[in-house]
């Protein structure tokens, strides 16, 4: 029961109890004074009309008609005179039943008062005794007015009382709604913090709650300053900070592996020719500046975009990974006058070549078919002694100008929405001792009698900005299939639910549409975007949660040093990218990563999955680590 109600009922009992007394002391103060008065009030105008029969020579005629018109006009119940032998002489009595008060309140409340007796003579003999009671209606009708009037009075002050003691009981309590507001954020896994308040028990609360947040927040500063520096130990070329040969290759392979958006993109390779001359004219230490100095720019070009990547691959190769790209040579040139830039600031341009291979890679291309195409593309452009670029084409399609691409893809994706082409598919998602968490549902279309994964069509779909759309489209498919089959399941977003002002509105209207399918509901957003729109996924997490929604991040891993930034988010569940899975058996340095990982997320009660498992060495290994759960080729087996 609620502060605000529990006052209520104490003013209500408070003022019934002091309503009651009063009413008890009042009414029989006010009983008590009436009955005395109209004893008075009896005894004096019996004393009076006796005294007037007497003057009157007690005429049995005049006897009648003076006590008749004295009942009469002087609102009497009994009139009555007995003569002294016991005989009556006259009787005039008010029977009528008594309506200005109810009958229950004159049975609480009885007035009982004694009549006026007087005596009549005529001279020195007695004519009779006379006998004369007042009305009691008059009594207690002034009595239960009073009593209407107090009870009023008392009502009044009842409201008056509650409305006030609300009031001031809101501002008093102010502070305990913030209090109230903090614990059940924590208890969402957003860790605030709040400004203590004036009031000296709620200030200790407060400051208790203050200094756990902060606490978890440090730890958690941290452990990510931890998992960043193994990550850079492991992955980070020392001399020119970008990705090494491995985790770079593991990173390429899980985007071709993947079934979103970063299927799809660009891979160039740049080569510094001439570089073991230079090192032999400069020294070596002189070309690890160099190197230093061109890791930075080509780390410069991958930053400005999510999950663009740079890479040595050997001594004088360098490669760089563009997600979501598809025009080639533009890449290729951006990474050629970075390069260049470099060289001709250490006046070394004329003594080198940067002969580039880029291709574009689609969903369905594997990791030694793409390397063969580029290795043959690099090849050639390095015989040509110049800094060209070789496009490396491996479909008809992706000769087409981009423009006609754009139309081709337009025009499919208008028919897909006018037709309903799109569908869900379904991967489960298995926690430890084979128990489901949710299935994923990525988004695939129907074209030309085949199904195309996500990460065929979800480049373009951004790239002509219907990803906005597209979401809504998916989440209505998901809340239908969620209420149907009554099971977890979860999609993705795009940055078009960040981005859009409207998304948020229309997620509240299908949300509370839903009712109970909205709970089964799991919503996720790449790491990238989730970091580059902070705010923004702060509001569509709450929003989210407000009705029953998961909410959680995929692709983690490649942004470990931001994770502090989650604290006030109330994440559920994140999963991490299948490059820091792939042969996680074998791999010592992705080993410590995980485990650590995993201890981050169960410190904030975050359920942490693993993308992409391909067998179950890689599995049995992830549950020593504290995984909680997996998908990828190796779950698919579990019977839904």
């Amino acid at each position: 029961m609620s502060l605000f109600k529990q006052l209520w009922l104490a003013i209500i009992l408070l003022l019934s109890l002091v309503f009651g007394g009063s009413f008890v002391v009042s009414s029989l103060s006010a009983k008590s004074y009436l009955e005395q008065q109209l004893y008075m009030k009896n005894s004096d105008n019996a004393s009076a009309l006796a005294l007037s029969l007497t003057q009157q020579d007690a005429d049995p005629v005049l006897l009648e008609l003076t006590l008749s018109a004295q009942f009469d006009t002087g609102h009497y119940e009994l009139v009555e005179l007995i003569g002294p032998e016991g005989n009556l002489i006259v009787r005039r009595e008010d029977t009528q039943k008594i309506e200005d008060a109810p009958a229950w309140f004159m049975q609480l409340l009885p007035i009982e008062v004694d009549p006026g007796i007087a005596q009549v003579q005529k001279g020195w003999q007695q004519v009779g005794t006379l006998t004369l009671r007042s009305h009691s209606r008059f009594a207690y009708k002034e009595l239960w007015e009073s009593t209407q009037l107090l009870a009023l009075v008392f009502l009044i002050a009842m409201v008056v009382g509650g409305v006030l003691g609300s009031y001031l009981l809101r501002i008093i309590l102010k502070p305990l709604d913030d209090v109230v507001n903090q614990a059940e954020a924590i208890g969402q896994r957003r860790f605030i913090s709040i400004p203590e308040p004036y009031t000296l028990e709620f200030r200790r609360v407060v400051g208790a709650m203050n200094t756990m947040s902060d606490r978890i927040k440090a730890a958690l500063r941290q452990e990510t300053a931890r998992l960043e520096k193994w990550q850079r130990n492991a992955h980070i070329d020392k001399i020119t900070g970008l990705l090494n040969r491995e985790p770079f290759m593991q990173s390429l392979g899980a985007a071709l592996e993947s079934d979103d958006v970063n299927a799809t993109g660009t891979l160039t390779l740049v080569r510094i020719g001439g570089l073991a001359q230079l090192n032999q004219t400069y020294g070596r230490k002189a070309i690890d500046g160099l190197l230093a100095e061109a890791g930075a720019a080509l780390n410069a070009i991958a930053t400005r975009h999510s999950r663009w990547a740079a890479s040595r691959l050997n001594g004088s190769d360098f490669a760089l990974m563009a997600p979501r790209s598809i025009e080639p040579g533009e890449v290729a040139r951006e990474m050629q006058d970075a390069l260049r830039e470099v060289m001709e600031t250490r006046s070394m341009l004329q003594e080198v070549t940067l002969p580039a291979a880029t291709t574009v890679y689609v969903h369905d291309d594997t990791l030694p078919k793409l390397m063969t195409r580029l290795d043959g593309a690099l090849i050639s452009a390095d015989q040509e002694g110049n800094s060209a670029i070789n496009l490396a084409y491996a479909g008809d399609i992706q000769m087409m100008p981009v423009r006609e691409q754009m139309q081709h893809w337009r025009k499919v994706f208008q028919r897909a929405f006018q037709e309903q082409r799109f569908s869900l598919a379904n991967y489960p998602v298995i926690g430890i001792n084979k128990r489901l968490l949710h299935f994923e549902a990525p988004v695939r279309l129907e074209y030309e009698g085949q199904e195309l994964a996500a990460g065929t069509f979800l480049p373009w779909i951004n790239r002509l900005e219907l990803s906005s759309e597209l979401d809504k489209h998916v989440l209505d498919l998901a809340l239908r299939v969620a209420a149907v089959r009554g099971r977890p399941l979860s999609v993705n977003l795009s940055v078009g639910a960040l981005v859009e002002p409207s998304f948020l509105l229309w997620l509240s209207d299908h949300l509370s549409a839903a009712g109970p399918a909205a709970a089964n509901l799991w919503l996720e957003l790449p790491e990238s975007m989730a970091f580059r729109h902070l705010e923004a996924f702060k509001k569509l997490a709450a929003r989210a949660k407000t009705y029953g929604c998961k909410i959680g991040i995929e692709h983690v891993g490649h942004q470990l040093a931001e994770i502090g930034q989650l604290s006030d988010v109330g994440l559920d569940y994140v999963k991490v990218d299948s490059s820091f899975i792939r042969n996680i058996d074998t791999n010592a340095g992705n080993q410590t990563l995980l485990r650590t990982l995993c201890t981050v997320g169960h410190s904030i009660g975050v359920i942490v999955i693993a993308e992409g498992v391909r067998s179950k060495e890689e599995w049995g290994q992830l549950q020593e680590l504290g995984i909680d759960g997996a998908t990828g080729p190796a779950m698919t087996d579990f019977n839904a």
